[in-house]
């Protein structure tokens, strides 16, 4: 009976040590696991991500990424799937499911996430390549950082970005053989890229004054991607490289301060009388203005001449500056401006003379809608004005004028 005791004592510590041998041999003890969260561009993810560690589907572990984004966690080895998830609700993000695993003989991994393409899309109305035709689009927003895309086969694929930076931007897709384009805004897509593409890259300059308030965009750029024969996937990248370009459309408005003494006007007409206005066709010294040293009016060819006005409101025979800036009641009104440079062509300042000229409209006579001439208006009108009778101007309209006296196109006098 002893000898049967110390057997069986003897047999349970062997079977003790084998258990425990091949227990150990089973899970190896603990190894640190490390995983970390990049974007496309190699920076570190740090806010809003969290890791999840499971084992046979089951979550053992998870903790939310550090300031280098990375996550490091003392588990058992063994195999591991990692799962990503974001602390807003919002976020999609994609990453590539076969780097997202850990084993006890791979302890690290470095994850690449790029956002994915979430929301409604908006309907753009544009240019097929492949037929020539109008049509509709659905057109995805995406953000800055990199997109992971689906691009529909043998068509343009548009994707529409509202920066709410301003800045320098690159545009970037990673695969060579698709067509790739910045084709201008919402409100009129273009056929052909507005940008130069280099290496299946282009930049845009996003000033200042196409950010709202607060940070939010006011202008979204049309980005088009072609498909090839079947349906890809690709990345699209857009990352800001720098500051803004200069643009003279951040610089601000400096608004014309009147140098003479605006007060209301009234002008009567005789028996007989009536305005008489100057043809801007003639030749100019037919219309030679002498300012006098006696009433301080501008008068026709001489001092003694008729005093000369400017027709700011309706009727005037080329065009209303009233109208222009109040607009005719079925549309709004424009400024009127300039921008000055130097010789060199350099910029100086955009001066403003819209304010100004309110108060004209303010003190001029009330039934002719006329003032009399003097060195504001002078000044407003040729600066302000000028692109209207000089034939290279974009703004030109007064065909046939003569452009010494083109300014003169609302001036007028008692005949």
């Amino acid at each position: 009976m002893k000898n049967f005791r110390k057997v069986s004592a003897f047999l349970l510590a062997l079977l003790m040590l084998v258990s425990s041998v091949l227990l150990n041999s089973c899970d190896g003890g603990n190894a640190e696991y490390e995983v970390k969260v990049v974007d496309a561009q190699g920076n570190a993810c740090t806010e809003g991500v969290i890791v999840k560690f499971l084992q046979n589907g089951t979550q053992v572990a998870m903790q939310p990424v550090d300031k280098e984004g990375c996550v490091k966690k003392e588990l058992a080895k063994g195999d591991y799937t990692v799962e990503l998830v974001f602390t807003d609700e919002g976020t999609i993000g994609h990453y590539d499911k076969e780097a997202a695993v850990l084993s006890a003989d791979k302890v690290t991994t470095e994850i690449v996430l790029m956002n994915g393409v979430s929301g409604e899309p908006e309907r753009l109305y544009a240019k097929s390549p492949i037929t020539n035709e109008n049509k509709d689009y659905d057109a995805y927003y995406v953000n800055a950082g990199s997109t992971y895309v689906t691009v529909e086969s043998k068509e343009r694929n548009y994707f529409l970005f509202t920066p709410k930076e301003a800045g320098t931007y690159k545009f970037t897709v990673d695969n060579n053989d698709m067509k790739f384009g910045y084709y201008g805004s919402p409100y009129f897509v273009q056929s052909e890229s507005a940008e130069e593409v280099v290496d299946n890259s282009f930049t845009i300059s996003v000033s200042s004054s196409n950010i709202g308030v607060d940070g939010g965009g006011t202008s979204t750029y049309v980005i088009g991607v072609d498909g090839l024969d079947e349906t890809a996937n690709c990345v699209l990248s857009i990352v800001r490289i720098g500051d803004a370009e200069f643009s003279i459309s951040d610089e601000p408005w400096t608004e014309y301060k009147t140098t003479c003494d605006i007060k209301p006007f009234t002008l009567e007409l005789a028996a007989g009388e009536s305005l008489t206005y100057v043809d801007i066709e003639a030749d100019a010294a037919d219309y030679k203005v002498v300012k006098s040293d006696v009433d301080g009016y501008y008068h026709l060819g001489t001092e003694d001449g008729p005093v000369v006005y400017v027709h700011l409101g309706e009727g005037a025979p080329w065009v209303s500056l009233q109208t222009v800036i109040m607009g005719d009641g079925l549309a709004g009104g424009a400024p009127i401006r300039k921008y000055f440079f130097d010789e060199n062509d350099k910029f100086i300042k955009k001066e403003d003379y819209t304010d100004i000229l309110a108060t004209y409209f303010d003190n001029m006579d009330q039934n002719l809608y006329v003032y009399p001439l003097n060195d504001d208006l002078i000044y407003i009108i040729k600066n302000g004005c000028e692109g209207w009778w000089t034939e290279s101007s974009p703004d030109y309209i007064f065909d046939g004028c003569n452009s010494e006296i083109g300014w003169m196109f609302a001036c007028c006098y008692v005949e």
